[in-house]
Parts: C-alpha cells; sequence; structure tokens
C-alpha cells in the first residue's frame, strides 16, 4: 500500500471511531467533502500542514498519527 493510501486509510479509521462525519470534518479542518474523501481514498496527497488541520480536529498529536501510520500494514 502507497503512503497516500496509508494517509487516507488511518484518517478515515479515526474518524470513524470518533464517530465524526466526513462533512464534519471536511468543515472543521478547512477541506470541501470532496477533496477530503479523495484523500481519504488514496487519490489524493496532503500537505503536512493541512494532516495537522485534521490532527487537530480529531484530537490527536501529529507525532501519534505517525506512530499509528507505521503500525498499519
Amino acid at each position: 500500500m502507497n503512503s497516500d493510501k496509508k494517509i487516507g486509510k488511518l484518517i478515515k479509521e479515526l474518524r470513524s471511531k470518533q464517530n465524526i462525519t466526513l462533512e464534519k470534518l471536511a468543515f472543521e479542518s478547512d477541506f470541501s467533502k470532496g477533496g477530503l474523501s479523495e484523500i481519504e481514498r488514496g487519490l489524493r496527497q496532503i500537505k503536512i500542514s493541512s494532516l495537522e488541520k485534521i490532527c487537530k480536529t480529531l484530537n490527536i498529536k501529529l507525532s501519534e498519527f505517525f506512530k499509528l501510520y507505521e503500525d498499519l500494514t
């Protein structure tokens, strides 16, 4: 699995575990719903600054996100 798909998969998993809709996460992270959907499906690359916004909305530190990323298979 490439890095874009892994990042997207992890964002989606974290969002789902917190029962946050795609629309809510997109709005609170300053994304369009379609853009965030593309990120979650690994179709679009994400900047670190944008990932920071998503992590903040999900109440997770960026460092924690990358620890979880490393654990994905």
